[in-house]
């Protein structure tokens, strides 16, 4: 290959030198091309740094990919070199980049041509004067990348340049100065060519079009910016080199470029070139007529249609005779013939501003272009018409098009003299247009009416035509082929069918398209008389159809709707013709209001027809008659719903509103249209929302059908299978009339106040969609509300004390919660509202609280402390009326949601304190009491249950509980710091401190005398004990505070009030001396009581709530006074359980106190004590545990556990209760084993204390297992756990007996039947809410507990037992229901288990369960889950095949895989380790019968789950391996030979199978399997001998001596025989001597001389 195709060629208009500019030096171009892929590559031996000498040689390379990395290379290097540093990037650097730069920047690869403009920007940030000095060899390059097509490119060159020219003034000097470099560069680039610009090589021919392109369209853009930028005299200075490219002579072929953005480029030149370069352009004409109109009209200009039509029409302009003179076209074809092709094609792509465009282009065509024939013209509409309708046209460019459509009409007609000529063109091309446009044929483009308007004009502006050519002939023919069509349709289709209808809808399009451009003709400008022409057959049209209508009793609704359509757009037509207005006067007058008329199917258009005859002047009398006339014939007809839609009609107006509101037949309508509405008629849920929208109901009407709403509201008519589309279509009808008419929401009081709360009731159900609803439109009336003139603004409050005071199953009855944000909104809204108004009445408070008041309180209570004892004082005059129950919990619950309503705002101090003093006390007073008494009720029920008077809501509950607790009045307490002072200094809230002073007052009082004692001082005992916590007790202050209240002595009357203030105060007043005095005098008044006298109660009661001021041993007093009161208690001991409770259960808790103070003391009392604790024990009547013995048995247990643990007894209380040991063990178990007729918390603490000396009891005491069995079905928790402590505790130590029974006598084992018992009713997860299952259900505990008692059983147990125990429980397959509630519960069956490691349940825990550490630390979900697991593991250790039977049998695919899983994962390793653990240690006590047999050679690896067992036979092992699996034992073990010795095959493959057989099918035991094994081995070699031949058992061949000689009775191998033989060329016995005789061994010993079988 020739060198000389690799040289560059010279451009022809490169100059020979440069200009310079600013700080840019003179360069020197050279003769080569910048742009052609041969470029020579630069000198780069002078580059310091190889990497970018390494980088600048990939720039050479073809793979874009390469060049963008290196790019990349060079971008970070010049990052790393600014200018502050050395001056920026060598010199050596720039010289090599400006020779990359300009084929890099017009590269393929976008990222390749954005990176380049990039560096080039970097360059010169980073050696600034260095680089400017080179832009001009670079200029061309810079600024054709600001006019490439991709945005980024373009971009990034554009932010380059304008980081230096950053004024308009700099830009147009920097074009001005590199104005000689740009056009050399446009000049090399329209002189390239895709071979020179791109190796063919490796290069598409796409990729190579692509990128010459490019070159050529940035060349354009930069001449064509310099001539749009450059003042005239900058560009004559280089106009030599303006005319060299303007010459080039595929410059203007270019308009036929097959890419668009070419054409577009060139199009904007060649107009640019006109107004700055004409004469360049005149010269040039033959090579742009031929490029433009030859060529370029013909090519196809897909988006640049526009652009090209602009550039001809600015070139025909200036240039006319580009289409005539110097037109010249090879093919031959005239310039219109091109410019009608042109035509054809259409918009291709542009805008709706091409047919504009064309327009005036046409029009500017100079003489002799546009056609003069007929037909010709006729050719060329057809073919513009065409390019309209064409499926490439968007619809949106229709009436643009068809505008130009008719102007070119007018401008060809024009070039026609000839009338019948003309005549003809507008027959053929204008009159089929009006035609199609009236009958509505299809077509993508349709003409428009303004369009056709336009044509109507041209067409009535010709008056050379005749008259049967004219357009008022062809005018009257459309009209009567419509009329013709019109009548047609009545008759040609079956009335009512689909066709029919459709017929009718056509007929009816059609006039609508008729008067719309009679409408539209109207409007414009052109002489009257033109469009009067138009008149005469839009009239007759009206009139036909007005015939129609009462010709056919206007069944065909087309003839009224052509009537209305005609009146409302072409009113002039109508009102100017004096026949037709008498035709519609007729019409509406006398046929409207017939009943066949108005309910026709025309009844739309005809109540229109009468609304639009309204509007004329002077018609309004006869429309008010007319309407009025039509209503009442719709009134006397049935109410269908035809007839309700005519009225809908007929009400859409607001013309109506006054006629309707003066029609009492009307609004009886209208009322029944509301009812029907809400039955969910459609047809009536429109009038109704007509009628409300055009404001037709009356006063009265509006205020019936408010009512009517309402009663869709109420509860009352709401049955359980209500449908709730009834709410739905009340909602609907309110939430209309409040967008519509709000007004008509808030005309009355009584109905606002209903309205409301009945909404507020619906906020309150499930249902969100229609809370939301309901709080929305609540929200909406409330605004309406508030205009003047409506309700007043205390409603909302009186609402709420309404509500308070209802009964609580009144269906009125609203949320605690709702009627609290009403409160705070009206505080919000109404800041002048008395605080009273927001408060329940304290008077009716108080009576609703007086009836539980006067019930007697729970004797049960009496266990509680602190207060234990109060509960008994005043009960006698407490009224316990049984018979008024259900009185006092409704007035319960009413007083109940005023405390709730109340706390609400205890917190809101200036609300608080805003209330007269008087009625604040009496609120405050009745809120505390409530609570107190709130607080039994909750302690009386069992966990769990609901109070009768308490809806079954967890919510509520959690509520009700939050009222008791002490913080209800904190804000109050803590401002009250003068609350003990007389006189009240002036540093203290004076109004907080008077009121909780008036409060205490308040209380002592209730705790006197009167309904509410008891709570009355537990009231105060909590507010005192409230006061103490906030501000702290002075000793000196709080002692002289105590005298004044003149309540602690021991003849004092209010026992509750003192009782309240110790209890309050407690270990405060330790340091007082009234209290200590107080303290002795009590002692000394116990110690001469009696136990009858009637004042010993409460003086017991007040003696031990002053001892619990002081701890056990700082009592303060004397020894010898407690023990005489001590003695003197005792003293009532042996008949007290049976006579009195009260004073039994106040004596035990005194000497709780009492005794361990005299612990040296010796005597008679700790054993006198104990009988006491038993007498109570052994009291209980018809085996119940009831209330009124709940108390003494409480303390006794109490007592009892105090004396067990007391710190250095005494001999005589460690003889009392080791003497009495059994009997309190077997009264505790008795106490266990009654009845509890009611739980609650009092019998929760009770049961509590006895579980813990339970706990304690001895074995050999219990007598009889099977009565605690029925403990563990009962819903107690803790008589659960007794039993079950008894149980867990006694089973295993039975087991031992159990199988030496069942051993001697040859029975077979059975579980307990009422341990089996309590497994026939497993769980099932169903029965209970995931909220039951969290709190663990003693249900469930009781199930679960029973199946570890079974499991207990198997602990001790023996193997044969246990295998007794597996039968059982298969047999009934009690183990299933287990497995699947345990799966169940740890998700399992859900394929999502619990991960035992994320909930820190560790090993030991899997191994054990602990009941007790269960309930001391681990919430009830955590105990559960504990004890499933538990549970889980004991069945795989003791009951494996029954788990293996049921995982193999689970039908659940998802929960066998999760199981096993789950098992291998946390089970199998603890497993597999205790059963190695078992075998290590069986091989350890290995006994053998006798010398001979040996012990089996145990190996057990660490790592793997293997075990080895062998048994040596001379010096050889016999070997098994064990193995286990990963899920063991879901899957059994696997037993294989290692290594077979002394037996044949067969016998040693049915051990291994026996063995195997052993572990699988015998409880997974492998240590039986071993043993097996071991008996095996040992069976098979007894009696066996040594061979007299070799003396060893075992032969080479690892058989045992098996030919026995017949004479001496020895045995030998068949080997060693063989042998023998073979030797000594005899067959005799190596011993005897006499023949040994083989028999039919001999041919077999022949074919096998080892003697094998």
């Amino acid at each position: 290959m020739s060198k000389r195709q690799f040289k560059t060629q010279a451009s022809s208009s490169r100059a020979a030198a440069a200009k310079t500019f600013g700080g840019f030096g003179s360069i020197s171009t050279g003769s080569r091309s910048i742009l052609s892929y041969v470029t020579e590559l630069p000198d780069l031996s002078t580059i310091t740094d190889p990497n970018i000498v390494v980088a600048f040689k990939s720039l050479s390379k073809t793979d874009a990919t390469t060049k963008a990395k290196a790019l990349e290379t060079l971008q970070d290097y010049v990052s790393r070199h600014p200018h502050s540093e050395g001056g920026g990037t060598e010199d050596s650097i720039l010289e090599a980049w400006v020779r990359f730069y300009p084929r890099l920047s017009i590269n393929n690869n976008r990222r390749v041509r954005e990176q380049s403009h990039t560096l080039q920007f970097m360059l010169l940030k980073s050696a600034r004067k260095r680089m400017e000095k080179r832009i001009p060899e670079t200029v061309g390059s810079w600024l054709a990348g600001c006019y490439d097509r991709d945005g980024f490119v373009a971009r990034a060159a554009q932010n380059g340049i304008a980081s230096f020219l950053d004024t308009d003034d700099k830009v147009t000097a920097f074009w001005t100065r590199c104005q000689s470099q740009i056009l050399d560069y446009a000049q090399e680039a329209i002189n390239e060519s895709a071979e020179t610009l791109s190796d063919e090589r490796n290069t598409s021919k796409d990729d190579s079009e692509a990128l010459y392109l490019r070159v050529i369209g940035s060349g354009i853009s930069l001449v064509t910016k310099l001539l749009s930028k450059l003042k005239k005299d900058d560009i004559v200075k280089y106009q030599d080199k303006y005319e060299d490219f303007l010459r080039t002579k595929k410059l203007w072929a270019l308009a036929a470029s097959g890419d668009p953005f070419i054409r577009k480029i060139l199009d904007n030149f060649l107009i640019v070139c006109l107004e700055k370069q004409t004469d360049m352009v005149q010269t040039s004409l033959d090579r742009i007529s031929h490029g433009f109109i030859a060529k370029g009209l013909r090519a196809s200009q897909a988006t640049s249609s526009l652009q090209l039509l602009q550039a001809l029409k600015c070139l025909t302009s200036r240039f006319p005779e580009v289409w005539t003179s110097h037109y010249k076209d090879k093919d031959g074809g005239s310039s219109f013939r091109r410019l009608r092709g042109f035509v054809q094609k259409g918009s291709q792509g542009g805008p709706a501003g091409y047919w504009v465009s064309l327009q005036e282009l046409l029009s500017i065509l100079p003489a002799g272009v546009l056609p003069s024939d007929k037909d010709a013209v006729l050719d060329f509409l057809g073919a513009f018409k065409g390019a309209i309708e064409g499926r490439e046209e968007p619809a949106q460019h229709a009436e643009q098009a068809w505008l130009s459509y008719f102007t070119t009409f007018r401008l060809l007609v024009a070039q026609i003299p000839d009338a019948a000529a003309q005549a003809e063109l507008f027959r053929e091309a204008i009159y089929p247009i009006f035609e199609r446009y009236l009958q509505g044929e299809k077509s993508r483009s349709l003409v428009t009416s303004p369009a056709l308007a336009k044509s109507y004009y041209i067409w009535a502006s010709t008056k050379s035509l005749k008259p049967q050519d004219s357009l008022s002939f062809y005018l009257q023919k459309l009209a009567n082929g419509f009329i013709a069509r019109a009548l047609t349709s009545n008759h040609i289709q079956p009335v009512g069918s689909e066709a029919h209808k459709q017929g009718q809808r056509k007929v009816i399009g059609e006039g609508h398209r008729w008067f719309s451009l009679v409408a539209e003709i109207l409007k414009t400008n052109d002489p009257e008389d033109s469009a009067q022409l138009i008149w005469l057959p839009s009239r007759g049209i009206v009139s036909s159809a007005l015939s129609t209508i009462i010709a056919e009793d206007a069944r065909p609704y087309w003839a009224a709707a052509i009537v209305e359509i005609a009146m409302r757009l072409t009113p002039v037509v109508v009102k100017d013709s004096p026949k037709i207005m008498d035709s519609i006067r007729a019409l509406i007058e006398d046929y409207l209001p017939q009943r066949d008329i108005i309910l026709s199917p025309s009844s739309r258009h005809l109540v229109s027809i009468l609304y639009v005859f309204r509007s004329i002047s002077g018609q309004e009398p006869v429309f008010e008659k007319a309407w009025m006339s039509i209503t009442n014939s719709l009134i006397s007809a049935p109410s269908d719903p035809s007839s309700l839609r005519v009225f809908t009609t007929l009400l859409a107006n607001d013309d109506a509103s006054k006629l309707s509101q003066a029609s009492p037949g009307l609004q009886k309508v209208l009322v029944d249209a509301n009812l029907r509405a809400l039955e969910g008629e459609p047809e009536a849920r429109s009038l109704f929302e007509t009628a409300i929208t055009f404001n037709c109901y009356t006063e009265s009407s509006a205020a019936t059908i408010l009512e009517q709403v309402l009663h869709c509201f109420d509860s009352k008519n709401q049955g359980p299978g209500t449908n709730l589309d009834k709410l739905n279509h009340a909602f609907n009808t309110l939430e209309f009339v409040s967008r519509h008419k709000p007004n008509l929401l808030n005309q009355d009081k009584s109905s606002h106040m209903l309205l409301i709360t009945m909404l507020l009731e619906i906020t309150e159900i499930s249902d969100t969609s229609l809370a939301s609803r309901a709080s929305a439109l609540k929200s909406v009336i409330e605004r309406g509300s508030k205009t003047p003139g409506q309700i007043e603004p205390d409603s909302a409050l009186d609402l709420i004390r309404w509500n308070l005071e209802l009964e609580p199953n009144s269906p009125r009855i609203l949320l605690i919660e709702t009627l609290v944000q009403q409160a705070k909104s009206c505080r919000e809204g109404e800041k002048s509202a008395p605080a009273a108004a927001f408060f329940p009445n304290a008077k009716k408070w108080t009576e609703a609280l007086e009836p539980i008041l006067g019930l007697t309180p729970n004797p049960a209570l009496g266990v509680m402390r602190p207060w234990a004892g109060a509960v008994f004082v005043g009960a006698d005059q407490a009224a316990a009326n049984s018979s008024a129950a259900s009185m006092k919990t409704k007035s319960f619950a009413i007083a109940l949601r005023m405390a709730l309503y109340t706390s609400k705002f205890t917190d809101d101090m200036d609300m608080i304190l805003g209330l007269p003093k008087e009625t604040l006390v009496e609120i405050l007073l009745s809120l505390v009491l409530t609570a107190e008494v709130l607080n039994d009720q909750l302690d009386s029920i069992a966990p769990g249950e609901f109070p009768e008077w308490a809806t079954e809501d967890d919510d509520e509950m959690d509520e009700l509980r939050d009222l008791t607790s002490n913080t209800r009045l904190a804000v109050m307490v803590n401002s009250a710091k003068g609350w003990q002072r007389s006189n009240i200094s002036q540093d203290t809230n004076v109004a907080s401190s008077s009121i909780v002073q008036a409060l205490i007052d308040k209380l002592l009082k209730t705790a006197i005398a009167g309904p509410g004692q008891y709570y009355g001082a537990r009231a105060l005992g909590h507010l005192i004990a409230s006061l103490v916590d906030a501000h702290g007790w002075d000793p000196v202050s709080g002692d002289s505070w105590l005298s004044d209240l003149g309540i602690l002595s021991p003849s004092t009357i209010n026992i509750l009030g003192a009782t309240a203030v110790l209890t309050g105060l407690e270990s405060n007043l330790k340091p007082s001396r009234l209290i200590n005095t107080f303290c002795n005098r009590l002692i000394s008044d116990v110690a001469g009581a009696s136990a009858t006298s009637e004042k010993t109660l409460g003086l017991l009661v007040l003696l031990n709530a002053t001892l619990a001021v002081y701890s056990g041993d700082e009592l303060p007093v004397a020894k010898n006074r407690l023990i005489f009161a001590t003695k003197q208690i005792l003293s009532w001991t042996p008949t007290l359980a049976k006579t009195d409770y009260r004073i039994a259960s106040e004596a035990c808790r005194a000497l709780q106190v009492l005794l361990p103070a005299m612990i040296d003391v010796y005597g008679t009392y700790w054993e006198t004590t104990l009988e006491f604790c038993i007498s109570i024990w052994n009291s209980a009547q018809d085996g119940e545990l009831s209330d009124e013995s709940l108390p003494m048995t409480g303390m006794s247990l109490k007592l009892y556990s105090i004396l067990r643990k007391l710190e250095d007894p005494n001999d005589d209380l460690i003889e009392a209760l080791a003497e009495h040991n059994k009997e309190i063990s077997k009264s505790l178990v008795d106490l266990l084993k009654l009845r509890r007729p009611m739980e609650h918390q009092p019998l929760d603490f009770v049961d509590t204390l006895l579980l813990r000396q339970l706990r304690d009891v001895p074995l050999d005491h219990v007598e009889d297992l099977s009565e605690f069995y029925p403990l563990i079905a009962t819903d107690s928790r803790n008589l659960q756990s007794a039993a079950y402590d008894v149980l867990h505790r006694a089973l295993p130590a039975a087991q031992q007996q159990i199988s030496v029974d069942v051993l001697l006598e040859n029975q077979t084992a059975r579980l307990p039947d009422e341990l089996l018992s309590l497994l026939l009713d497993p769980p099932s997860i169903p029965d209970f809410s995931d909220e039951m299952l969290e709190e663990f259900p003693t249900s469930i505990r009781g199930y679960l507990l029973s199946w570890h008692l079974v499991f207990d059983s198997y602990s001790n147990a023996s193997f044969r037992v246990r295998n007794d125990y597996s039968e059982v429980l298969k047999s009934e397959n009690y183990i299933g229901p287990l497995l699947g509630f345990l799966f169940d519960i740890l998700g399992h069956s859900a394929g999502k288990p619990v991960d035992l490691d994320r909930q820190h349940i560790e090993s030991p825990a899997i191994l054990t369960y602990d009941m007790w550490a269960a309930i001391d630390s681990e919430s009830p979900k955590r105990d559960v889950w504990w004890l499933l697991i538990n549970l889980y593991y004991l069945s795989l250790q003791y009951t494996p095949n029954l788990v293996k039977n049921w995982w193999l049998d689970c039908k659940s695919k998802q929960t066998s895989i999760a199981v096993s899983k789950w098992t291998e994962k946390f089970f199998s390793p603890l497993l597999i380790r205790e059963a190695k653990d078992e075998v290590s240690k069986w091989a350890d006590e290995q006994d053998t019968a006798s010398e001979d047999e040996k012990d089996l050679i145990i190996k057990v690896s660490k790592n793997t789950p293997t075990i080895q067992a062998g048994y040596e036979v001379d010096e050889m092992m016999m070997q098994i391996i064990i193995s286990l699996p990963d899920n063991y034992p879901l899957q059994g073990v696997e037993v294989r030979g290692e290594n077979r010795v002394a037996v044949k095959e067969k016998m040693w493959n049915s051990w291994l199978r026996t063995t195997q057989g052993v572990m699988t099918f015998n409880n997974g035991s492998i240590v039986d399997g071993l043993t097996v094994f071991r008996r095996n081995v040992v069976a098979a070699l007894k009696g066996q001998t040594e061979c007299a031949i070799c003396y060893s058992i075992i032969s080479s061949d690892k058989r045992m001596p098996d030919k026995r000689c017949q004479t001496c009775k020895n045995l030998f191998h068949s080997g060693c025989l063989y042998k023998w033989f073979q030797s000594s060329n005899q067959s005799t016995c190596p011993l005897c001597r006499n023949p040994f005789n083989y028999g039919s061994d001999t041919a077999r010993r022949t074919r096998d001389p080892a003697g094998q079988a």
